[in-house]
């Protein structure tokens, strides 16, 4: 069968990754158009949530920045029900309309939070950067549980949250760890999400360094090398004819972490 491999590369923070993978067809000129199309529809698949959200942890965040978590009490709970009624969602329906209801009314409460302390922060001259996501449910377990938030923030929105957040229920952070690779914290995150068709699994500000690929096409399917003086944290089992996926710490003088403290420039 006509086709080509390409291998893809992102860089984030301290963290490469090389995926191989093969596009079937004639090998066009780097200009062509069904190669783009193709290489498009190649990410499309390949892109992960807990990869994508890694990249944006690893490229924007940093030790002293806080994960985040927004809690829900029976007056917090209460109001997003009450919007949600005032809107016919059927939180008196079915368990799965009912949590559906409940989420969408909490991905509002949480646009609201998130649009208030920017401009809380804007006073200060601080931008607001975040990941987030809204979870009802156990990632370890599969169970129900009552809808709440985890977000990953500055450690200077810490005071604007807690504030915001007052009356709808609890705010808890932990700061962020020293680590190379975020992808632990980002799949933690995403095993919260529940699957809803068509729905995002997480939400991020625009203001975020978002790492882009870069692509070259390989004489073979031969195995992916971590490139001289790269450490390997993960490599998917080598199949031959399979795509291949490695990922690891790049070399001290090719890394593009913010500093300490989370501040971006």
């Amino acid at each position: 069968m006509n086709g080509y491999w390409v291998v893809r590369t992102y860089e984030a923070g301290a963290v490469g990754e090389k995926t191989k993978f093969w596009v079937p067809g004639e090998r066009p000129s780097k200009s062509g158009r069904r190669e783009k199309q193709e290489l498009r529809k190649q990410e499309q698949n390949e892109q992960s949530a807990e990869k994508s959200m890694a990249r944006l942890l690893n490229a924007n965040f940093h030790q002293g920045d806080l994960l985040l978590g927004l809690d829900y009490s029976e007056e917090g709970m209460q109001r997003i029900l009450s919007w949600a009624r005032e809107r016919g969602l059927p939180v008196d329906g079915s368990e799965e309309e009912r949590m559906d209801a409940v989420r969408e009314a909490a991905e509002h409460e949480l646009r609201l939070v998130l649009r208030r302390v920017k401009r809380e922060m804007a006073k200060a001259g601080v931008p607001l950067r975040y990941v987030a996501i809204t979870s009802d449910m156990d990632g370890d377990t599969g169970e129900t549980v009552r809808v709440h938030h985890h977000l990953v923030v500055p450690a200077e929105a810490k005071e604007a949250f807690t504030e915001k957040w007052a009356g709808m229920g609890g705010v808890d952070w932990s700061p962020m760890s020293d680590q190379e690779d975020y992808t632990p914290i980002a799949a933690y995150l995403i095993r919260q999400v529940r699957r809803v068709p068509d729905a995002k699994k997480y939400v991020s500000s625009r203001n975020l360094v978002r790492p882009q690929p870069k692509d070259r096409v390989a004489l073979t399917g031969a195995e992916l090398r971590v490139p001289k003086g790269a450490k390997l944290l993960h490599r998917n089992e080598y199949k031959p004819g399979r795509p291949q996926y490695i990922r690891y710490v790049l070399p001290e003088d090719k890394q593009h972490r913010p500093p300490a403290g989370g501040k971006t420039a």
